[in-house]
């Protein structure tokens, strides 16, 4: 590899932050879809997990060839390795941000609250030349979308799966494609890849909640129900 391609390769890498429920761990499903998207079941931490081997072969194929350094995100925190990575059949071994407290994401609609969004914008404000990949279905969450979008529309590509489908091939083919540098192009350069749609300003729709298990508290915040807690088949309440 020449020292123009290895400069050409450490633009274009960057670093995915991953949660586990919603994302590799979704809702089950049986029967002809099951086999059609060649899901497998597993147990970790007294959790039925539903997952796809394959989109942990492709993010792991993204880590190995140098264009993202994963970084495990998720109130699983240590379990994350100590259960999920052998459970699940992943090949190395990646660092976690734990959780510093027990409010799990119940203020996932405010990112002035939810630890996770301190954790990104701090490592965001610490490596001010490189870019992030957040994967979280709780991202779905309005105000916490907008913000990222607007403060930081270049450098972070926001990912919410759809808690009952999951990462999907679709999403995978967009991170792929934020790995190559690209012009600045405003706030919609950074969109949010789930069929929720979030209304416009002064439209006075209500949107939708953050995910299944969110609902709309007083203060109009994202309150979401901690995960492992409901059924405990995926790690978040069915209703």
């Amino acid at each position: 590899m020449t020292h123009e391609d290895s400069a050409r390769r450490r633009a274009r890498r960057a670093t995915l932050f991953l949660d586990v429920d919603g994302v590799l761990n979704s809702f089950p499903v049986t029967g002809a879809r099951f086999y059609r998207e060649r899901r497998r079941k597993a147990h970790a931490w007294n959790y039925e997990l539903h997952y796809r081997p394959s989109v942990i072969r492709r993010l792991e194929r993204l880590v190995e060839t140098r264009l993202l350094d994963l970084v495990w995100l998720s109130t699983w925190s240590d379990r994350c390795t100590t259960e999920l990575e052998p459970t699940l059949g992943f090949r190395g071994t990646y660092p976690v941000i734990p959780m510093p407290d027990d409010s799990y994401n119940r203020f996932a609609g405010d990112p002035a609250s939810w630890w996770k969004a301190h954790a990104v914008e701090a490592w965001l404000a610490e490596h001010p030349d490189e870019r992030a990949v957040w994967v979280d279905d709780d991202l779905a969450a309005p105000v916490t979308y907008a913000y990222f979008t607007e403060t930081y529309p270049d450098r972070l590509l926001l990912i919410a799966p759809e808690f009952r489908r999951g990462l999907t091939s679709e999403h995978l083919r967009r991170i792929l494609a934020f790995t190559y540098p690209r012009p600045r192009s405003g706030p919609g350069s950074t969109r949010l890849l789930s069929t929720r749609r979030t209304p416009a300003p002064g439209t006075g729709v209500r949107p939708e909640p953050a995910s299944s298990a969110a609902r709309t508290g007083r203060s109009g915040s994202a309150v979401v129900a901690p995960e492992g807690i409901g059924r405990r088949v995926h790690g978040k309440d069915e209703s």
